[in-house]
Order: structure tokens, then sequence, then C-alpha cells
């Protein structure tokens, strides 16, 4: 593996460790749960939410590590069959054109099925690995190639493949990363160029969810949306209280967990709130929502 970019994600957890070998470099992430020796000609991209890329110089052919927390190989083979697998969000959809192979994998199952389709708009040939062990490990490992190159890479991409072992999912690792990260910050929501429902004579913009202010004692506060939004899923014009631009009174409390390989913020402030944090490439997700993290003006 000789040429890598980095992505904030990898650079918060820090959980993912290459070792290079004389034609193919181990890929272990302890976040995901996966052990794999990737073929030497492909490089490392940024994480891009819950999918580890890599990618041939001449971009002939990749290789996509998808996290699923709640794989059932089952169900997924069942739909692969009949409807095929459809991803909107990854841009993903693939159909089988062969029967799956059992991989000889210890502390878990997995299956390589032969696919047609297209990633990112991409017509691709491939094998696609589903994966699932009995630590909560859950993912994809998708091996493709244009068609006119498939013939050149479909023994390397079954060779890696092959090479895929589950690794204990390190949660008090992946909880200390992100608590140090969010520590004494503000996440301010990015929805400014959005346009929410607001009552008549308000000013659109601004974040409907508000921005939070994690402490660096574990108390948060929370800043509400502008004066005279409407909250989420609110019709305009009914029953609307004017919100105060003030703090909320007293504070809540955070903390990270893992729950299913995945972490989430923990908001307790009269009610819970269990929020995903992730990364797309280098844009902070809070619950699929863009937020930025900034410096903390209300408490250390």
């Amino acid at each position: 593996m000789h040429k890598f970019m980095t992505s904030t994600l990898g650079a918060i957890l820090a959980l993912a460790v290459i070792t290079a070998t004389a034609h193919a470099a181990n890929f272990t992430d302890t976040s995901f749960g996966i052990s794999i020796d990737v073929d030497d000609a492909l490089s490392k991209q940024p994480v891009w939410r819950d999918i580890q890329y890599f990618k041939s110089q001449d971009k002939s052919a990749s290789l996509m590590i998808k996290r699923i927390y709640d794989l059932s190989i089952v169900e997924f083979l069942e739909e692969l069959r009949s409807v095929g697998y459809r991803n909107m969000r990854d841009r993903v959809i693939l159909g089988m054109t062969g029967e799956p192979v059992e991989v000889d994998i210890e502390s878990g199952r997995g299956l390589l099925i032969p696919v047609r389709g297209r990633i990112r708009g991409q017509q691709i040939t491939g094998v696609v690995g589903a994966f699932s062990g009995h630590d909560g490990q859950g993912f994809l490992v998708i091996g493709n190639a244009k068609p006119q190159y498939w013939d050149a890479w479909d023994a390397r991409m079954k060779t890696m493949l092959n090479s895929v072992r589950f690794v204990e999912i390190d949660r008090a690792a992946m909880v200390r990363a992100w608590e140090d990260h969010l520590l004494g910050k503000k996440l301010q929501s990015n929805l400014g160029r959005v346009t929410p429902a607001v009552a008549p004579g308000a000013s659109p913009g601004g974040a409907p969810h508000g921005d939070y202010y994690l402490c660096s004692d574990g108390t948060v506060l929370r800043q509400p949306g502008p004066v005279g939004q409407v909250p989420v899923g609110q019709v305009p014009g009914q029953n609307v209280g004017v919100q105060s631009p003030g703090m909320n009174q007293g504070r809540g409390t955070w903390h990270v967990i893992v729950s299913e390989g995945a972490p989430y913020l923990i908001v307790r402030d009269g009610r819970e709130q269990k929020l995903m944090l992730e990364y797309e490439a280098d844009d902070f997700l809070l619950n699929g929502k863009r937020y930025i993290i900034t410096a903390n003006n209300r408490c250390q």
C-alpha cells in the first residue's frame, strides 16, 4: 500500500491499522471489526459515512467495505435473489449472476456472491462478500471492476475477500476517542441553507434542531433555534409558542455509547436523545444532519 489519503474520522478514531506485506497490505479496523489483506494495487481512500473505499490508480477497480450493524446474511441473500440489492443513499445497485459460496471464517458466517450492477453510476462486475460475526460485526465487502477489466481482477478480488477475518470491536476505544473529540465543544447546526417552515412574520433559516454545548464536566446546554421558528414537523401558525433566544433552563448530561457497533451521542435534558455520530469525508454528521464542531463559549 503506497499512497494513503487520510480522513477526519480516521484521525479521530485511529482504530484502523495498515501493515504491509509483499503483495498486499493488511487493513484492520476495530471500529468495523474487520481484518482484510488488500491488494497492493489498491490505495486507501477517505471514509465516507460507514464505507471504506480502496481504489486502483487507474480507477479500473475498487474495494468497498460497508458497515451494516444489523446484517442478516439470510435476509440479504433473499433480497439479492428476489429484487437485487438497492441502496439509493450510497448509489449501489447489484444483481446476482451466480450462486453464493460459503467462506471459511471463524466466529461468524460469510458468503461470496457474484454480481453485476452500478456503483455511483459506474457499471461494474464483481463479487460481494456478506459477513456477520458473533460479536456484532456486520459488513459487506464489494470487490468490483469495470466490466472490461474484470477478468484481470477476478482472482485478485476473491483472494482479498477470502482473507477477511473478524476482529473484536474496541467499543471502549471508540467511546474514548469520540468523547475526547467532543469534550468542551459546541455542535453547531449547519442547516442554514435549508428553508424550514416558519411562523408568519418570522425569518427563515437557522437550525431547527438547535446547537449543543458539550461541557467538559459531562453536562450539556442546548440553544434553541431562532425566535419564532417552528419545530420540525409542526404546522406553521398552529399552537406555536415563540421560543426564547436564551439557553435552556438548567443543564442536562451527555456521554457517548457504542450500540451495535455504531457510536451515539446520548443527551439527557428532560428527554433522552440518541444521536448517531459519523463523518461523511470531512463533514461531521449528527443523526445524519450536518453539524460543525466549533469552540464553546458557554462552558468548558
